[in-house]
């Protein structure tokens, strides 16, 4: 039986999607799945360097037996192709949530949007640029991931007896060698998805709900919320707040001149994110920062609602239009009010069906964890 051992460090909640199937599988007895502490990993192959290094934000590793030998496996969740990590070069496989072919496969820049100017992607040209020169050869590693995933994490209230007996556990498996205990958290797990699930439930009531801050490109998502605006003028039901995030040399952003008076930018009241969005006739996302997936992105998805965003640069394992989703490049967002005018709530509901059925196939946890694992030797 396959043996998958997962070396923990923080922070790493981008990976609870994959994290929670290796769960599920262990629990059907189809993989066995243990957790260990970071430093443990060099036990299992990888290399001492990697604990040196000062930060693993948004990165896992993991070490796969099958019996004849051992891989070792990166997860990068990072939010884009741009911010891949120079660990590489320390894994058998390499995972990654910002896939972009043009990069990985072509060793070329990717084809950015056609609002954005040179100024605009100074930054990553030429970290891509070096990144690609300097790391290119270690490129066959790479594989398709999924996108971020929609928050597992849960807080649960553990009573002082059962939180006494954990520490107690904890300790005893320190003191024998055995791995890290994990059955709270796959609890915790469980009850998160149980309220996601319950989302899928929720009935047309808004056309849309957007919550955002002007990171990434705050020009361009300031139009979407002028457009948001202006269709809140015209009678349709939407409720929408921009902040204003602070400037970065990224995005050429720290070269705009925006006035704090204007911010935020707001039409009603937001009282529950997650449930109003899953009441909404439209989910509309601007591209994130680093052009990398948003997990309310995918939130949108996995309850199915139809989502409009900029052309995605970041690549699932699977074709992302067999989700109803509607890419666009224009820069004035026309295509919202084209698309509320159009939906009936029958076509919503049906829509909603279609999404539901593609995100269950693709990402529920167990299809993630079963595709990672087939991965391994391909």
């Amino acid at each position: 039986m396959i043996k998958v051992h997962w070396f923990r460090d923080a922070p790493e909640e981008r990976n609870d999607w994959l994290r929670f199937g290796l769960m599920e599988l262990a629990k059907k007895k189809e993989i066995r799945y243990s957790e260990w502490d970071l430093k443990q990993m060099t036990v299992y192959g990888f290399s001492q360097e990697i604990l040196s290094k000062p930060s693993h934000r948004h990165l896992s590793f993991l070490v796969v037996d099958d019996g004849n030998r051992k891989v070792k496996c990166i997860i990068d969740n990072e939010d884009s192709f741009a911010l891949f990590s120079e660990l590489i070069i320390y894994a058998d496989v390499y995972f990654c949530a910002g896939y972009n072919s043009d990069v990985f496969e072509q060793k070329s820049l990717p084809k950015f949007y056609n609002w954005q100017t040179a100024a605009d992607v100074a930054w990553y040209t030429d970290l891509l640029s070096k990144k690609i020169l300097h790391f290119g050869d270690q490129f066959h590693k790479v594989r398709k991931f999924i996108p971020i995933g929609p928050n597992l994490w849960k807080n649960i209230p553990i009573g002082r007896r059962k939180r006494l007996g954990l520490n107690i556990q904890h300790r005893f498996r320190k003191i024998f060698g055995l791995s890290n205990q994990y059955q709270t958290v796959h609890e915790c797990f469980l009850s998160r998805y149980s309220d996601l699930v319950g989302l899928r439930n929720g009935k047309l009531s808004f056309d849309i709900t957007l919550s955002d801050t002007s990171w990434g490109w705050p020009a361009h998502r300031i139009k979407l919320h002028h457009q948001l605006k202006e269709l809140s003028k015209e009678g349709f039901n939407i409720h929408s707040i921009l902040k204003l995030a602070e400037p970065s040399v990224c995005d050429n952003s720290i070269s705009l001149s925006l006035d704090y008076k204007d911010f935020p930018m707001k039409i009603g009241e937001i009282l529950n994110y997650e449930r109003m969005l899953a009441s909404s006739k439209l989910g509309v996302f601007a591209c994130g920062f680093h052009w990398g997936w948003r997990n309310i992105l995918t939130l949108a998805l996995f309850v199915g609602i139809p989502v409009v965003t900029d052309r995605l640069l970041t690549e699932a394992y699977f074709d992302i239009n067999e989700f109803i989703i509607h890419e666009t490049e224009d820069e004035n967002w026309l295509l919202v009010k084209d698309l509320l005018n159009d939906l009936d709530p029958l076509e919503w509901e049906n829509i909603k069906k279609h999404n539901q059925k593609v995100y269950d196939k693709y990402l529920h946890p167990e299809s993630v964890a079963n595709y990672f694992i087939s991965q391994i030797n391909s």
